[in-house]
């Protein structure tokens, strides 16, 4: 995201000085933040998804209906559902969208950090103040533009990963937010536990499973295994992958 802003910030034509002051707001926001996601994929059978996070093809793919995940991000107002964005130009262009606030900021002195002047044009310390809160209310709306791009942050990933077609929830933290914590792949993971919300009768929850490549389960045992647990009217396939 630092980068993006960046080259943004050059596009605009915004001098290099300036540029470096954004670039090292973005650098501060990002080590102060974080994000928990929910990541999925448009395509369900895909081989390198399968050898990634499947169990090396051993287990299940799980497509989730649009309908059911909008009725969590409804339910629970710091929850985005978003596309994952690979293309540089259509990063740059999420990131432009905020530009004209802070190019305003930027006219009315949130970069600008007063002095108390020289012996040629010195300033009472009333002055000095007035001009210190400007620019500290300025520089905190400046931060705080580019903290609400969080939820867009997050949406960035290098262009080597889109063959995964990648859907997010995707939860803005800080440091100080409660998580819950969980092992995984030999580092700690936060997460928080997000209640699924009430929904009607024809709303479905999951719309179709498929059986990995290397999944030796019968599917009359996953078809048991849904109708026990309330998942009806499921389709159920198997990969079409290949591991040769």
């Amino acid at each position: 995201m630092t980068s993006v802003i960046g080259k943004v910030a050059s596009d605009e034509d915004i001098n290099n000085f300036e540029r470096d002051q954004l670039m090292e707001m973005a650098g501060v926001i990002d080590n102060v933040s974080d994000c928990l996601g929910f990541c999925m994929s448009e395509d369900g059978d895909t081989l390198s998804q399968w050898r990634g996070y499947a169990d090396d093809g051993r287990g299940v793919s799980i497509g989730f209906s649009q309908e059911f995940l909008t009725a969590i991000t409804r339910s629970n107002r710091f929850v985005q559902l978003q596309k994952v964005i690979y293309n540089l130009d259509n990063q740059k262009q999420r990131v432009r969208e905020v530009f004209p606030k802070v190019k305003q900021l930027i006219s009315e002195g949130a970069l600008s950090l007063p002095t108390r002047g020289s012996l040629l044009s010195s300033k009472t310390e009333e002055q000095f103040q007035t001009e210190l809160e400007r620019y500290l209310s300025k520089s905190r709306a400046l931060f705080n533009t580019f903290t609400a791009l969080q939820p867009i942050w997050f949406s960035f990933k290098n262009p080597a990963f889109r063959e995964e077609n990648e859907w997010r929830l995707a939860m803005g933290i800080m440091p100080d937010d409660e998580t819950d914590y969980r092992t995984a792949n030999g580092r700690l993971v936060p997460y928080q536990a997000i209640e699924f919300p009430a929904i009607n009768g024809a709303t479905k929850m999951i719309e179709h499973l498929i059986l990995g490549p290397k999944n030796s389960t019968p599917l009359r045992v996953i078809e048991s295994f849904l109708r026990r647990y309330g998942f009806d009217n499921v389709s159920l396939s198997v990969s079409t992958a290949s591991y040769r």
